[in-house]
């Protein structure tokens, strides 16, 4: 039997739009958030959090030949996007890597644990992008509305689970954080929460899955999956807005209006010198 449109429409807006995030030493999930082509190239833009990232993340002495001395640098290491494949909107058949720049973050101490990958391939658009719940729209968000969370849970490829919000005011480390009662665990870091919106009949991205609350257990800890945190997509938005990325989700703007905007930035930053 075919796949119902249903099926069809939460795998093209909330599954496929899932990757997995490869680095030297860990790894975690990622939603592509906007792929488009722009004078011949293709931007292609993955958002995941630093945590998932962080060992590419370093700042190492490096010899300055303009100062003559050591000065601190940063050094960003290449990250992997992972692509999946399914048939029959079910069956996964394999996948592919890509390489990703890290172009932007916010460290996960004292900031708000989250990164944005460029994707390095600039020719292919992605198929399947998220689509972003629309910040005017918030006030229609509640406690009760169902939700789902994909991700590769585990390092496996991306799984769903559903639940509904429980809360919308949680505060950790200075940062607001909703909770979902859609299970997540490890390795959902980076990945989505979805909400269906009756008004414009789609699956919206509204959250980053960043923490599962622990309950202490003796010596060990128990993970309380039901009781996920993520990072709700107003926070999402200031960060796209405090990075220059608003074309991520402002169709009038292009990544060359980005450029501009930064141009523009230092020239103002130089001329009060």
């Amino acid at each position: 039997m075919a796949a119902s449109k249903e099926i069809i429409q939460k795998h093209e807006q909330m599954f496929y739009p899932t990757v997995r995030v490869r680095t030297k030493k860990a790894g975690g999930s990622g939603t592509v958030v906007y792929s488009k082509k722009h004078d011949g190239e293709v931007f292609t833009y993955v958002i995941t959090n630093h945590h998932v990232i962080s060992d590419c993340v370093s700042v190492e002495k490096k010899w300055d030949p303009v100062l003559k001395r050591k000065v601190d640098t940063e050094v960003l290491d290449t990250v992997h996007v992972e692509y999946f494949r399914y048939n029959n909107y079910s069956h996964c058949i394999g996948s592919f890597a890509i390489e990703a720049d890290i172009v932007a973050y916010s460290e996960v101490e004292g900031g708000q644990d989250w990164a944005l990958l460029r994707v390095r391939d600039k020719e292919n658009v992605c198929d399947w992008v998220a689509n972003l719940f629309p910040l005017e729209d918030l006030d229609n968000v509640h406690i009760f509305d169902e939700v789902f969370a994909v991700g590769s849970s585990l390092g496996h490829p991306p799984i769903a689970s559903n639940g509904i919000i429980t809360y919308m005011d949680d505060e950790i480390e200075h940062f607001k954080y909703w909770m979902s009662s859609a299970q997540t665990i490890y390795g959902n870091s980076g990945g989505a929460v979805y909400r269906w919106s009756p008004n414009r009949k789609a699956y919206e991205y509204i959250g980053i899955p960043s923490r599962i609350s622990i309950q202490p257990m003796g010596f060990s800890a128990d993970a309380i999956t039901h009781m996920g945190y993520f990072i709700p997509i107003e926070r999402v938005y200031k960060l796209l807005e405090d990075n220059n990325y608003q074309f991520i989700y402002d169709s009038s703007l292009t990544p060359a209006d980005r450029e501009a905007a930064i141009k523009d930035d230092k020239s103002s930053g130089e001329d009060s010198e």
